[in-house]
């Protein structure tokens, strides 16, 4: 079995997405909802959908921290998947994903992550980085985490998210488990899809400054955290400027250079099932 963990806050506008797209899964499950005190007819909204939910819980909490930590403390499966409440999933997720973690001696599988903008904006994809212990120990690398399918039992060995941290809990838990062993497998199978009005994105400076000052606590030079903090910065100026002067194209050609796990949606589409998604 697996533990879905929607955590969740004034998510009216977006929760019946997230929860059409667990009930569409494939394998059996447990789905575990933790509110934050909304006030603005998510209450209302998982009331309605208890056909899907087998328990949630609303009260205020210190954070999103403090939520997953609270709905893993409820899990009654063998694994955990942490779901957003803006993020959803394809019908295949958790069943590829268990695939994938029967007999091998990993401790989670994780996949690609489609970003839906608002507007006009075509969606783009960051695939997973296979490799991504290399740049783990001074960056949040394509290491997924709304994608990402763990054994429960490696949050009882290694811990829960610090409660600390308000944007990157996810970064510093993998580069804390990644020094004590824990080891994720990346599955081309695995793509979980999230709108970009989330706490991460409207917050994308702090979570910036979280990852700093968390490479910096396990090790890293406090000068190079610094330098790829600032560039970190540039980096959607920059984009915005090559979006509005140079051809489509172009620009897509320049993006996958600065970063080989981009994918635009075109490209992400075409691939075929085994490739992609």
């Amino acid at each position: 079995m697996v533990t879905v963990i929607t955590v969740c806050f004034n998510s009216a506008a977006t929760i019946d997405r997230t929860i059409d797209s667990v009930a569409a899964q494939t394998c059996p499950l447990q789905y575990i909802v933790i509110d934050g005190g909304s006030k603005d007819g998510t209450l209302e909204r998982l009331r309605s959908r208890s056909d899907v939910i087998d328990l949630w819980i609303s009260e205020p909490d210190r954070g999103i921290s403090d939520a997953f930590n609270k709905g893993i403390a409820l899990a009654a499966g063998q694994y955990v998947m942490l779901l957003n409440s803006d993020d959803w999933l394809e019908p295949e997720h958790l069943a590829a994903a268990l695939r994938a973690l029967a007999d091998r001696s990993v401790d989670f599988a994780y996949g690609n992550l489609m970003f839906h903008p608002s507007g006009s904006q075509e969606p783009y994809l960051f695939a997973g980085e296979p490799d991504y212990g290399r740049r783990l120990a001074h960056t949040m690398p394509e290491l997924n985490h709304p994608s990402v399918v763990c054994k429960r039992s490696v949050y009882e060995r290694h811990g829960l998210y610090d409660t600390h941290l308000r944007i990157a809990m996810d970064y510093e838990w993998f580069l804390r488990g990644y020094r004590q062993g824990v080891r994720g497998m990346y599955v081309p199978a695995l793509t979980t899809h999230m709108s970009m009005e989330g706490v991460s994105h409207r917050h994308f400076r702090q979570g910036l400054r979280e990852v700093r000052a968390v490479s910096v606590r396990y090790g890293y030079s406090y000068l190079k955290a610094w330098l790829r903090f600032m560039v970190r910065v540039a980096r959607p100026r920059i984009r915005r400027t090559l979006q509005r002067w140079v051809p489509r194209r172009t620009y897509h050609w320049l993006r996958r250079r600065l970063n080989p796990q981009y994918r635009n949606a075109g490209d992400a589409l075409a691939m075929t099932p085994a490739d992609r998604f």
